[in-house]
Protein backbone atom coordinates (compact mmCIF):
# COMPACT_ATOMS: atom_id res chain seq x y z
CA UNK A 1 0.00 0.00 0.00
CA UNK A 2 2.78 2.42 0.82
CA UNK A 3 4.31 1.62 -2.62
CA UNK A 4 1.12 2.74 -4.39
CA UNK A 5 1.03 5.90 -2.15
CA UNK A 6 4.47 6.40 -3.25
CA UNK A 7 3.68 6.10 -6.59
CA UNK A 8 0.46 7.91 -7.14
CA UNK A 9 2.16 10.93 -5.72
CA UNK A 10 5.09 10.60 -8.43
CA UNK A 11 2.50 11.01 -11.01
CA UNK A 12 1.08 13.47 -9.17
CA UNK A 13 4.05 15.17 -9.33
CA UNK A 14 4.93 14.42 -12.76
CA UNK A 15 1.52 15.96 -13.54
CA UNK A 16 2.28 19.29 -12.08
CA UNK A 17 5.61 19.56 -13.64
CA UNK A 18 3.65 19.04 -16.96
CA UNK A 19 1.14 22.22 -16.12
CA UNK A 20 4.03 24.31 -15.23
CA UNK A 21 5.03 23.57 -18.74
CA UNK A 22 1.71 24.21 -20.54
CA UNK A 23 1.14 20.88 -21.52
CA UNK A 24 -2.08 20.52 -19.04
CA UNK A 25 -3.75 17.38 -21.44
CA UNK A 26 -0.11 15.51 -20.58
CA UNK A 27 -1.00 16.71 -17.51
CA UNK A 28 -4.47 15.06 -17.40
CA UNK A 29 -3.13 11.51 -18.86
CA UNK A 30 -1.08 11.56 -15.94
CA UNK A 31 -3.63 11.88 -12.99
CA UNK A 32 -5.59 9.05 -14.89
CA UNK A 33 -2.57 6.76 -14.41
CA UNK A 34 -2.55 8.86 -10.67
CA UNK A 35 -6.42 6.95 -10.55
CA UNK A 36 -5.31 4.20 -12.02
CA UNK A 37 -2.59 3.44 -9.26
CA UNK A 38 -4.06 5.18 -6.65
CA UNK A 39 -6.96 2.26 -5.16
CA UNK A 40 -9.73 4.52 -4.73
CA UNK A 41 -7.55 7.81 -3.42
CA UNK A 42 -9.46 11.21 -4.54
CA UNK A 43 -6.86 13.46 -4.86
CA UNK A 44 -5.89 12.29 -8.36
CA UNK A 45 -9.69 13.00 -9.18
CA UNK A 46 -9.48 16.24 -8.20
CA UNK A 47 -6.09 17.23 -9.79
CA UNK A 48 -7.50 15.52 -12.71
CA UNK A 49 -11.11 17.18 -12.25
CA UNK A 50 -9.23 20.87 -11.90
CA UNK A 51 -7.00 20.84 -14.92
CA UNK A 52 -10.24 19.27 -17.06
CA UNK A 53 -12.12 22.04 -15.71
CA UNK A 54 -8.82 24.39 -16.80
CA UNK A 55 -9.72 22.97 -20.55
CA UNK A 56 -12.94 23.80 -20.86
CA UNK A 57 -14.24 20.28 -20.61
CA UNK A 58 -17.04 20.71 -17.94
CA UNK A 59 -18.50 17.31 -18.01
CA UNK A 60 -15.53 15.65 -17.37
CA UNK A 61 -14.45 17.95 -14.99
CA UNK A 62 -17.77 17.54 -12.93
CA UNK A 63 -17.40 13.71 -13.36
CA UNK A 64 -13.73 13.59 -11.76
CA UNK A 65 -14.72 15.93 -9.05
CA UNK A 66 -17.53 14.20 -8.07
CA UNK A 67 -15.95 11.10 -8.04
CA UNK A 68 -13.16 13.01 -5.78
CA UNK A 69 -16.14 14.44 -3.02
CA UNK A 70 -17.70 10.34 -3.32
CA UNK A 71 -14.33 9.21 -1.79
CA UNK A 72 -13.59 11.95 0.68
CA UNK A 73 -16.81 13.56 1.65
CA UNK A 74 -15.28 16.84 3.56
CA UNK A 75 -12.87 17.55 0.65
CA UNK A 76 -13.92 21.23 0.57
CA UNK A 77 -11.12 22.37 -2.64
CA UNK A 78 -13.33 19.51 -5.02
CA UNK A 79 -16.60 20.59 -3.89
CA UNK A 80 -15.44 24.25 -4.66
CA UNK A 81 -14.04 23.29 -8.42
CA UNK A 82 -17.18 20.81 -8.66
CA UNK A 83 -19.52 24.04 -8.09
CA UNK A 84 -17.52 26.09 -10.77
CA UNK A 85 -17.71 23.33 -13.27
CA UNK A 86 -21.27 23.03 -12.51
CA UNK A 87 -21.66 27.22 -12.59
CA UNK A 88 -20.15 27.31 -15.67
CA UNK A 89 -21.99 24.59 -17.47
CA UNK A 90 -25.28 27.18 -16.55
CA UNK A 91 -26.59 24.95 -13.56
CA UNK A 92 -26.41 27.48 -10.79
CA UNK A 93 -28.45 25.86 -8.89
CA UNK A 94 -26.83 23.10 -8.48
CA UNK A 95 -23.49 24.59 -8.27
CA UNK A 96 -24.21 26.73 -5.50
CA UNK A 97 -25.33 23.37 -3.60
CA UNK A 98 -22.01 21.77 -4.04
CA UNK A 99 -20.80 25.80 -3.06
CA UNK A 100 -22.63 25.40 0.09
CA UNK A 101 -20.76 22.04 0.90
CA UNK A 102 -17.26 23.76 0.16
CA UNK A 103 -17.75 26.51 2.49
CA UNK A 104 -18.90 23.78 5.07
CA UNK A 105 -16.39 21.74 4.89
CA UNK A 106 -13.61 24.46 4.32
CA UNK A 107 -15.12 27.59 6.13
CA UNK A 108 -11.67 29.26 5.92
CA UNK A 109 -11.47 29.13 2.27
CA UNK A 110 -12.04 32.76 0.98
CA UNK A 111 -12.55 31.33 -2.58
CA UNK A 112 -15.21 28.95 -1.32
CA UNK A 113 -17.38 32.21 0.03
CA UNK A 114 -16.69 33.86 -3.12
CA UNK A 115 -18.00 31.48 -5.40
CA UNK A 116 -21.20 30.92 -3.27
CA UNK A 117 -21.75 34.82 -3.44
CA UNK A 118 -21.64 34.26 -7.22
CA UNK A 119 -23.89 31.46 -6.93
CA UNK A 120 -26.47 33.34 -4.86
CA UNK A 121 -25.79 36.57 -6.97
CA UNK A 122 -26.99 34.88 -9.68
CA UNK A 123 -29.66 33.33 -8.25
CA UNK A 124 -31.01 37.01 -7.66
CA UNK A 125 -30.08 36.59 -3.79
CA UNK A 126 -28.22 39.82 -3.18
CA UNK A 127 -28.70 39.49 0.30
CA UNK A 128 -26.77 36.20 0.62
CA UNK A 129 -24.23 37.39 -2.30
CA UNK A 130 -23.15 40.24 -0.10
CA UNK A 131 -23.26 37.60 3.04
CA UNK A 132 -20.80 35.91 1.48
CA UNK A 133 -18.69 38.14 -0.52
CA UNK A 134 -18.25 40.12 3.28
CA UNK A 135 -17.19 37.26 4.39
CA UNK A 136 -14.43 36.25 1.44
CA UNK A 137 -13.36 39.75 2.26
CA UNK A 138 -13.03 39.34 6.09
CA UNK A 139 -10.74 36.08 5.89
CA UNK A 140 -8.83 37.27 2.74
CA UNK A 141 -8.68 41.63 3.59
CA UNK A 142 -6.65 41.92 0.60
CA UNK A 143 -9.17 39.96 -1.81
CA UNK A 144 -9.69 42.76 -4.40
CA UNK A 145 -12.88 40.69 -5.89
CA UNK A 146 -14.51 40.27 -2.88
CA UNK A 147 -14.48 43.81 -2.13
CA UNK A 148 -15.78 44.40 -5.19
CA UNK A 149 -18.67 42.01 -5.45
CA UNK A 150 -19.46 42.66 -2.03
CA UNK A 151 -19.96 46.38 -3.39
CA UNK A 152 -21.72 45.07 -6.47
CA UNK A 153 -24.06 43.14 -3.97
CA UNK A 154 -24.74 46.23 -1.56
CA UNK A 155 -25.22 48.10 -4.68
CA UNK A 156 -28.05 45.95 -5.46
CA UNK A 157 -29.64 46.12 -2.10
CA UNK A 158 -29.79 49.77 -2.41
CA UNK A 159 -26.98 50.06 0.21
CA UNK A 160 -24.20 52.82 -1.43
CA UNK A 161 -23.02 53.30 1.83
CA UNK A 162 -21.18 50.26 2.13
CA UNK A 163 -20.62 49.83 -1.17
CA UNK A 164 -18.72 52.93 -0.74
CA UNK A 165 -16.50 51.58 2.22
CA UNK A 166 -15.52 48.32 -0.32
CA UNK A 167 -14.88 51.11 -2.91
CA UNK A 168 -11.93 52.21 -0.48
CA UNK A 169 -10.93 48.92 0.39
CA UNK A 170 -10.50 48.07 -2.97
CA UNK A 171 -8.49 51.38 -4.08
CA UNK A 172 -5.80 50.00 -2.33
CA UNK A 173 -5.68 46.64 -3.92
CA UNK A 174 -6.89 47.12 -7.54
CA UNK A 175 -7.06 51.18 -8.93
CA UNK A 176 -8.56 50.12 -12.61
CA UNK A 177 -11.51 48.03 -10.51
CA UNK A 178 -11.91 50.33 -7.98
CA UNK A 179 -12.50 53.29 -10.81
CA UNK A 180 -14.73 50.69 -12.60
CA UNK A 181 -16.92 50.35 -9.32
CA UNK A 182 -16.90 53.90 -8.48
CA UNK A 183 -18.57 54.46 -12.07
CA UNK A 184 -21.19 52.06 -11.37
CA UNK A 185 -22.01 53.76 -7.71
CA UNK A 186 -22.07 56.69 -9.37
CA UNK A 187 -24.68 55.46 -11.69
CA UNK A 188 -26.55 54.54 -9.16
CA UNK A 189 -26.81 57.06 -7.28
CA UNK A 190 -28.42 58.73 -10.74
Amino acid sequence: MQGTARRTQELLKEAALREAAGDVAGAVAKCEAAIRASEGEPEPHYVRGSLLLRLGRLAEAAESLRRAVELKADYAEAHVNLGIALFQDGRTREAALSFERGVRHGPHLPNAHLALGNARFALGDAAGAASSYEEAARLEPTYAKAHEYAADAHLALGDRETARLHLERLRALDLAAAAALERRIEAADG
